[in-house]
C-alpha cells in the first residue's frame, strides 16, 4: 500500500482535529457526498486526508499504524447511541484460521484506530453533518479479554468447517457481519464445501454505544485512549 503523508500518531490525530466543526460539504472536492452509503467516511479519506481509499489489508496510515474509521450518532430521550455497527475488514475465511489473534488480519488492521464521530441529523443533508470528536482509540485491556474471545469463537467455528453458520449473534463485541453487494455474495471456506456468505469482522452497535458514552462524549479515562483535546507525545510514539 502507498504511504501518506501522515506517518505518526501525532500527526493523524492533529490533521483530524481541524476538520473539527466544518460542514461537510465545505471539504467535499471530489462530489463524494453525493454518492451511497459510506460516502462521509471516504470523504475523509479522499477531500481531507488526500489519499485514495483502498481495501487493502494495511491499516489506513501504515507508518503510523492507524485505521481511519467515521462512526455516526443518534441523540434521543436515553441518550447518545450509535447509529450503526462499526465494519473493519472482510475475513479471509481460507487465511485467517491458521492465524493467531496477534497475528490476525483484524488485529494487524485495528488495534489502533482513529475514531471520528459526527451526529446524524434527521431532516439534513449530509453536507450539514459535521465531525465533531476525535480520539486514537486502542482497545482497552478489558475490553480487549472479550474481543479476543470473540475472535476466537468465529475462527472456531471456520475452523470446524462452519463458516456458513457464523452469526452476529455468536459474539459480544466483536462480531462476524454479512458484507456483500447482494446475499448471494459468497466465500470458499477452508474445511467444507459449502459455500459461506462474505463477512467482515465488525464493532457491535452496542460496544460502539459504550465507546461514545465512555470515552468520546465521556469522562472515563484510560492510558490506551488518546482525547483530543488532551495530546501528550510521549503517549503516541
Amino acid at each position: 500500500m502507498k504511504g501518506t503523508r501522515y506517518t505518526t500518531k501525532e500527526a493523524v490525530l492533529r490533521r483530524a482535529q481541524e476538520v473539527k466543526g466544518i460542514p461537510l460539504r465545505d471539504i467535499d472536492t471530489t462530489g463524494r457526498l453525493a454518492t451511497g452509503k459510506g460516502a462521509i467516511g471516504t470523504l475523509i479519506e479522499e477531500s481531507w486526508f488526500g489519499y485514495t481509499p483502498n481495501s487493502e489489508s494495511e491499516p489506513d496510515f501504515p507508518e503510523a499504524g492507524v485505521e481511519l474509521k467515521v462512526t455516526p450518532y443518534t441523540r434521543g430521550r436515553n441518550g447518545i447511541h450509535a447509529k450503526e455497527r462499526l465494519v473493519c475488514n472482510i475475513i479471509n475465511y481460507m487465511e485467517e484460521y491458521d492465524k493467531t489473534f496477534q497475528t490476525s488480519a483484524f488485529w494487524h488492521k485495528c488495534n489502533t484506530m482513529l475514531l471520528m464521530s459526527y451526529e446524524h441529523l434527521a431532516g439534513k443533508t449530509k453536507g450539514d453533518f459535521r465531525i465533531d470528536e476525535v480520539i486514537l482509540f486502542s482497545f482497552p485491556e478489558e475490553d480487549l479479554v472479550i474481543i479476543e474471545h470473540d475472535w476466537e469463537t468465529i475462527i472456531n467455528k471456520i475452523r470446524a468447517g462452519q463458516a456458513h453458520e457464523l452469526s452476529e449473534g455468536d459474539t459480544l463485541y466483536l462480531a462476524a457481519c454479512t458484507k456483500g453487494a447482494t446475499a448471494a455474495s459468497v466465500r470458499q471456506q477452508p474445511f467444507s464445501n459449502v459455500p459461506a456468505k462474505q463477512r467482515a469482522y465488525s464493532l457491535k452497535s452496542s460496544y460502539m454505544t459504550q465507546i461514545l458514552n465512555k470515552y468520546i462524549f465521556g469522562n472515563a479515562e484510560n492510558p490506551r485512549i488518546i482525547r483530543s483535546n488532551g495530546i501528550k507525545l510521549r503517549d503516541l510514539k
